[in-house]
């Protein structure tokens, strides 16, 4: 028998979503093993789209840097012939699809997450699962023999095939499309523009991804070509490829060929008692737009924190269910939008096929519209729900719920900082911006939970607000946007209260380190945020 470590959340899976999330835990103080099957870590590109706000996510705790500096921006995406989106124009400190194969991904991210001390073992086979009120166990095995783990609890990170999922009965309902792309990393001796291309016609689409030196991405398909276990050719390639593109561009230098079949599912539930499911073991959909990796990430950072809360006993009651309510609408609109493009993609009636391109052509032709489609795409559009009366920025409408840019802040008697590097520790942040200090003096009382930072100065962005507190993983979790003075104390301690947990210090939470205690405060005004539910506890439903 192996010696099974204290911990508090085994993770199942060492893909891109299972080591984000342990970078999450063990950063917030939660000791984490993560369990794979696999023996080695995957030497394929596998999927490789990292849009702007899985970077900016990313980049709260430190983890972007080294994915730029591996990945080749593009900043444009043709999804028909005279249709453009552009990312080079939207706010966000990364202005572009960055082109990043998953073996990159997940080189990063397991460093990172076995330098904060993650146990990751691979080889190992979760075959059996029982939970009851107080943890989760497991049976495992690897070439040296089987043993039972045993955690407060596990998240199935496992892919389309979770063994988490099935052990916990979790019903994993949609169907799978009748034709088999073929995926291929290729040098093209005529390669199509270096963009990120997608073309359509005739029933047959075809998706480009440079990411240099020469190569290129691409998937290729026929909705009258079904699946087959025979092996993919280059002259087979070659031949799909002239169908969409009216020429032959030669592929050649294969370094990967691989029939893949596209399904559509979704988790019945996120979460049953102290099992839950993240990244593809959660949703599986077309890869049209490159969505599954970046919503993958996004499952983990918002878990996370609220998981880390759940453990360290300081989260709100019903903290732990908004996971589910916040992130599996997001990807019933994956599936829902993913669907549709790819039905109308594959369409056989060149009609259809030509009315497609010009639509786009001429919606993408409007600036605003272009705008719009490249930030609900690099989901910087992406929220959650909140109640109360928006309140106006310049233009701009924020809400609780929604994403807070990388603002600078300034601070009194220094150089402004990035509002991202405040949150480099994961804890929330309130930004007091009332000139007063009231806000973060009350902040004070929620120690380490909290960083309260006194703005000195005006952020524009924000207009006229005098508090916003921020959730770790960067979205308003409440905004203050009352100019008097008049009651600021008790708004600040209720939505702390809300959000935050009882006043005082939570055990189990780690000290910040001395260089970010020291941060300064910032300020925010008043909008009720969509508070955490007042059901009973979740960690005490199984």
């Amino acid at each position: 028998m192996a010696p099974t470590p204290e911990q508090s959340v085994i993770v199942v899976g060492a893909g891109p979503t299972g080591l984000a999330l342990a970078c999450e835990l063990a950063a917030a103080g939660v000791s984490c093993t993560v369990l794979e099957r696999r023996t080695e870590p995957s030497a394929q590109s596998r999927a490789m789209a990292l849009y702007s706000r899985t970077l900016e996510v990313l980049d709260l705790r430190g983890h972007a840097d080294s994915l730029t500096a591996v990945g080749r921006p593009v900043g444009r995406m043709l999804p028909a012939r005279g249709a453009e989106i552009d990312f080079t124009a939207i706010d966000s400190p990364f202005p572009a699809l960055y082109v990043v194969p998953q073996s990159r991904t997940e080189e990063a991210l397991l460093q990172r997450a076995v330098d904060l001390g993650v146990i990751v073992q691979r080889g190992a086979e979760v075959f059996g699962l029982e939970q009851d009120a107080t943890g989760v166990r497991l049976d495992v095995r690897t070439e040296s023999g089987e043993w039972q783990e045993s955690a407060d609890y596990v998240v199935g990170c496992d892919g389309a095939h979770s063994a988490v999922r099935e052990l916990a009965g979790i019903a994993f309902r949609g169907r799978t499309y009748d034709m088999a792309p073929i995926l291929a990393d290729v040098k093209l001796a005529t390669p199509p523009p270096d963009d990120v291309v997608i073309l359509s016609g005739g029933g047959a689409m075809m998706v480009s991804i440079p990411f240099g030196d020469g190569w290129h991405r691409i998937a290729v398909g026929h909705r009258d070509h079904p699946w087959t276990r025979d092996e993919v050719t280059l002259e087979e390639l070659s031949e799909r490829l002239t169908e969409v593109l009216g020429y032959d561009p030669q592929p050649h230098e294969p370094r990967w060929l691989a029939r893949f079949r596209i399904h559509q599912r979704l988790a019945d539930q996120y979460r049953t008692g102290r099992v839950l499911l993240a990244g593809d073991a959660a949703h599986l959909h077309s890869p049209l737009g490159g969505q599954g990796l970046n919503l993958g990430i996004q499952d983990a950072v918002n878990l996370g924190w609220k998981l880390a809360a759940t453990i360290q006993g300081w989260a709100p009651a019903g903290l732990l269910d908004t996971y589910q309510a916040e992130r599996r609408p997001q990807a019933q609109k994956i599936l829902k939008a993913t669907d549709h493009a790819t039905r109308m993609a594959t369409h056989p009636s060149p009609v259809v096929t030509g009315i497609r391109r010009v639509v786009l052509s001429r919606l993408l032709g409007r600036r605003r519209i272009r705008k719009v489609a490249s930030e609900a795409l690099s989901g910087l559009r992406s929220g959650y729900a909140g109640r109360g009366r928006p309140a106006v920025l310049g233009g701009a409408r924020l809400r609780a719920g929604q994403r807070v840019p990388d603002l600078a802040v300034p601070r009194a008697g220094g150089a402004p900082v990035r509002m991202y590097e405040l949150m480099r520790d994961g804890r929330f942040l309130l930004l007091d911006l009332g000139g007063d200090g009231v806000a973060a003096q009350v902040a004070e009382g929620w120690g380490s939970r909290v960083c309260p930072v006194r703005v000195d100065g005006p952020v524009p962005q924000l207009g006229s607000l005098s508090a916003v507190l921020v959730r770790p993983d960067g979205y308003a979790a409440w905004v203050d946007s009352t100019t008097s003075p008049t009651g600021r104390e008790d708004r600040v301690r209720q939505a702390l209260h809300r959000w935050c947990g009882t006043e005082g210090p939570a055990s189990g939470v780690p000290a910040p380190p001395a260089a970010e205690s020291a941060a300064p405060t910032r300020t925010a005004r008043e909008e009720p945020a969509e508070a955490p539910d007042s059901q009973p506890a979740a960690a005490d439903r199984t």
